[in-house]
């Protein structure tokens, strides 16, 4: 299944030097983009940040703009889930790690998504390329979850009546509010494990024997 299927990291390919020194090179340019922007960031930088040297950024990235695009492709890795290995998981087990992994990202690298979020409503020059792939992203996202919502009202796991679209959109709404929690509140925000339980309570309602959530607990189907 699933619109977002890609090959994870940390597979047991072997390396190259060539994957390191990228890599490496990847790392530093987040950090400086991130503290001090893509204008002010100069190649040389970089090159001295992540020891190595100019040339061989070059080697990597023609331009500065390319280099820029894939730290941004780098970002959104986390995001990209393929549950080929977890035949194993129902939809409830699904739908969790997705909005999990979602969170636990955001809440690890809030100033890099601060950053990106910066560039694509203030660069002008790259927002169109930066909005083209978070759309895509975005859509394929959304239709992961609808996906996973129809199986499991289908098979009865999912108490939530709503239209699968509908209830894809609420939890996605719910999701980019929390990632502007994280943003402006820090370590006082929402934990992804709460988030996570309030998720699978609203969609599959309270697991038996658990006490409900503030608020009610689950609601009606």
């Amino acid at each position: 299944m699933g619109a977002l299927q890609v090959k994870q990291l940390g597979t047991s390919e072997p390396r190259t030097q060539s994957q390191d020194s990228r890599d490496e090179i990847l790392k530093a340019a987040m950090q400086l983009f991130a503290n001090r922007g893509f204008h002010e960031t100069s190649m040389s930088e970089v090159a001295r940040e992540a020891r190595v040297s100019k040339a061989l950024i070059f080697w990597h990235f023609k331009t500065k703009e390319e280099l820029f695009v894939a730290v941004l492709n780098r970002l959104l890795e986390p995001y990209f889930i393929d549950f080929a290995e977890e035949a194993a998981m129902d939809e409830r087990a699904q739908i969790e790690k997705l909005a999990e992994s979602y969170l636990s990202f955001v809440r690890d690298n809030a100033s890099s998504v601060r950053f990106f979020l910066a560039q694509m409503l203030h660069d002008e020059r790259l927002s169109e390329s930066l909005n083209d792939q978070v759309l895509k992203l975005y859509s394929g996202y959304r239709a992961m979850l609808v996906e996973l919502i129809a199986r499991a009202q289908q098979k009865g796991i999912c108490t939530r009546r709503t239209a699968p679209e509908s209830a894809a959109a609420f939890l996605l709404s719910a999701l980019n509010g929390l990632l502007i929690e994280y943003l402006f509140m820090g370590e006082n925000a929402v934990d992804p494990e709460g988030a996570v339980a309030m998720v699978g309570e609203w969609l599959f309602g309270a697991p038996p024997g658990s006490s409900s959530t503030e608020g009610g607990g689950a609601p009606a189907a």
